[in-house]
């Protein structure tokens, strides 16, 4: 029998940096309670390669000691998956992998991207995430966080807002710590608009929306909504 980890919070991305633009701010404000583990899926081996002739094996160098200095903010174990960037798909290999996890951790939640996204990676990464779930037979909670809104996740309207004001600072410091994703300070920017958006629509300063499966009911038990 799979041994439980009530106190476990999984995460599932595609690239280096994901993580700290979607949700780092709800992920801040859950540290202090839960054990993080992220799941890399790619080292973002591509994400210099063409803007800087940088080769792909020192891209994904550089991004995933990045990765491993946001990890350590928050206080998370991180695992790459060795997936290549640009080439995700949702086939059977990765979503047994994945599903591996939520059979041995049995996570109290589990994060993804939303599926609806211009870039493939995100898309399948959220296919991943729900095939595993399947997998798994995974009945824990399970929310889906927004990438770049306007620029690449589409039709996300949040069932659920966290308010990450107190901790808003901290997420920019996570977003520095990709460094080579934001340069002139632009990924955070991006970040704080986001942010700001979002903050205007739940009443507070700055918050993260987050998409589940099902529609909450009253009776049911939510990690995000106990913030």
């Amino acid at each position: 029998m799979a041994k439980k980890h009530p106190d476990a919070l999984l995460v599932l991305v595609p690239h280096p940096d994901d993580e700290s633009y979607g949700l780092g701010g709800t992920l801040l404000r859950l540290k202090d309670r839960f054990r993080l583990h992220l799941l890399c899926l790619t080292k973002g081996e591509r994400g210099l390669s063409k803007d800087h002739a940088i080769a792909e094996p020192e891209t994904a160098r550089i991004r995933e000691q990045e990765e491993r200095n946001a990890c350590a903010l928050l206080g998370a174990e991180a695992t790459f998956l060795g997936r290549i960037d640009g080439e995700l798909y949702a086939d059977l290999e990765i979503c047994r992998k994945v599903a591996g996890f939520l059979t041995n951790e049995r996570p109290a939640a589990f994060f993804s991207l939303w599926p609806i996204d211009s870039h493939p990676d995100h898309a399948a990464t959220s296919e991943i995430a729900r095939k595993a779930i399947r997998i798994a037979g995974y009945k824990g909670e399970f929310y889906m966080a927004e990438e770049s809104l306007s620029h690449q996740t589409s039709q996300f309207e949040p069932d659920i807002f966290v308010d990450i004001t107190e901790v808003m600072e901290q997420k920019c410091e996570l977003l520095r710590c990709h460094a080579c994703q934001n340069r002139d300070d632009a990924l955070v920017a991006a970040a704080e608009r986001q942010s700001a958006f979002r903050g205007s629509q739940a009443g507070c300063k700055y918050a993260e929306g987050f998409k589940t499966i099902l529609p909450l009911k009253s009776s049911d038990r939510s990690i995000l909504l106990s913030l």
